[in-house]
């Protein structure tokens, strides 16, 4: 009894960290660009944010930081689904200033 009330706690510990994990984004504290960011995907996609865009924190990882953008559009016809070959997969754009 005694192992399954063990497993049974780790299981809920698991799901109470995912949980935390996943809403964290909504306690963390945003930073605002202070002047404009390119971004780039590839040498022919370059792109920029303006000054003032405000980013979330996602993760960090020493010297390189993640973070989200939220945007907001009424031109959904220009959206496509995309489908990864893993699941999870987060595609990344460089950002940087010239």
């Amino acid at each position: 009894m005694k192992v399954i009330a063990i497993i049974l706690g780790f299981i809920a510990c698991f799901f109470a960290g995912s949980y935390w994990q996943k809403y964290k984004l909504l306690e963390s504290r945003p930073v605002q660009l202070t002047e404009p960011l390119a971004l780039q995907t590839n040498p022919e996609a370059i792109g920029e944010l303006p000054k003032g865009t405000i980013l979330y924190p996602y993760s960090s990882n020493g010297s390189i930081d993640t973070f989200i953008v939220f945007v907001n559009t009424k031109s959904l016809d220009l959206l496509i689904p995309h489908k990864f070959e893993q699941q999870f997969t987060i595609a990344p754009i460089d950002g940087y200033v010239e």
